[in-house]
């Protein structure tokens, strides 16, 4: 079943089989497409079934590759480049979020006749963007939705945010994303952390409900992958919830994943596992108002009468423990000295999450 979604003029297209309508949502709004990938829509032949797509319906486009998590300011600097000399009109993202910074940092830079980190640095600010695509692999980043672009440039990381850099379209076909189990649950905990802090903040009944009850659609989705990785509709599911978790719920980002975003930068993990091996010394880490409302959002997700805190925690590290995560440094394998470890935190209550996560 396909879904199709406009938020603000943008096209979303969730399902099973949603690739094949690509050539159509390029002819509708350019004319030669620039297909930016790293290796795993290579490997996985993601790259193949779009080449062979467009050949057969006769849409133009060119090529993009070796991109690599963390897009640098030297890889946007080639493909802008690229999409010049081959007059493409269209940047398109395929996999995950860091082919989308690529190709968002690209689509800025295609008609500026400046350098392109002019608009990291605030010297200039965007006035025309080619459209942003996207075919993802991912269902938990969001980044189809975002407006932020980030990039590396001299190892450091730096964001910026313009209304333009938001997809004009975008493909969530769940047959993409057949990974096994470990990065298919990493990318679970990516939306479970996004809905738990939702749950978590909200003032609002109706927000706490949604919440709720996608976080009790994600932890069934898991199971069922659990169980079978290749089941389409758990996989299905995933990107319906990701979808909605990003569109249904307003709420900032938690602040373990900024933490998570950025030791995953420096010691080459997963976000989702540097934010599962984080998640318990943070929840431990909580006020008693957020620790009474944790209780709440377990005893509604898990069904179970409990009224501790200590109950809660331990079913929370049940489910997330079922599926293969680690939920300390240690158990990632990492070895980081806590003098190490103090260099990240922003503050007090970081600083104790970091060093409590270091314990076996």
């Amino acid at each position: 079943m396909k879904h199709n979604n406009h938020e603000n003029s943008q096209i979303i297209k969730i399902g099973p089989d949603s690739l094949e309508e690509l050539p159509d949502l390029i002819r509708g709004c350019a004319h030669k497409a620039l297909l930016v990938h790293g290796h795993r829509p290579v490997e996985d032949g993601l790259l193949t079934k779009v080449r062979i797509l467009l050949n057969k319906e006769q849409v133009p486009y060119a090529n993009m590759g070796q991109i690599l998590p963390n897009p640098t300011y030297k890889s946007v600097k080639r493909g802008i480049k690229i999409a010049r000399k081959e007059n493409c009109d269209v940047i398109i993202a395929l996999g995950g979020g860091s082919t989308l910074q690529c190709a968002k940092g690209i689509a800025l830079g295609l008609h500026y006749k400046g350098d392109v980190w002019d608009f990291w640095t605030g010297k200039k600010k965007p006035k025309k963007t080619c459209p942003i695509a996207s075919v993802m692999t991912n269902p938990s980043s969001g980044a189809e939705l975002s407006t932020s672009c980030t990039l590396v440039k001299k190892g450091e990381r730096k964001t910026i945010h313009d209304p333009s850099l938001k997809c004009t379209f975008a493909i969530l076909d769940p047959k993409l994303s057949m990974y096994p189990l470990f990065p298919t649950m990493n990318q679970a905990f990516g939306l479970f952390i996004h809905l738990f802090f939702a749950a978590l903040e909200t003032d609002d009944e109706k927000q706490l409900e949604e919440a709720i009850t996608l976080i009790k659609d994600l932890f069934l989705a898991a199971d069922q992958l659990k169980m079978n990785q290749d089941d389409l509709e758990a996989r299905t599911s995933l990107f319906k919830i990701g979808y909605q978790s990003h569109t249904k719920l307003n709420v900032s980002k938690c602040s373990i994943e900024s933490i998570a975003s950025n030791l995953s930068f420096k010691y080459s993990l997963t976000e989702g596992t540097a934010g599962s091996m984080l998640f318990i010394a943070w929840l431990k880490s909580l006020n008693q108002k957020q620790k009474e409302r944790s209780i709440e959002i377990a005893k509604e997700v898990f069904s179970a009468d409990i009224n501790q805190f200590e109950q809660a925690l331990s079913l929370f590290k049940k489910q997330l423990q079922s599926v293969g995560l680690p939920l300390s440094i240690p158990e990632s394998g990492l070895i980081i000295s806590d003098e190490e470890l103090k260099k990240h935190a922003v503050d007090q209550q970081t600083k104790e999450i970091l060093l409590n996560s270091n314990k076996p």
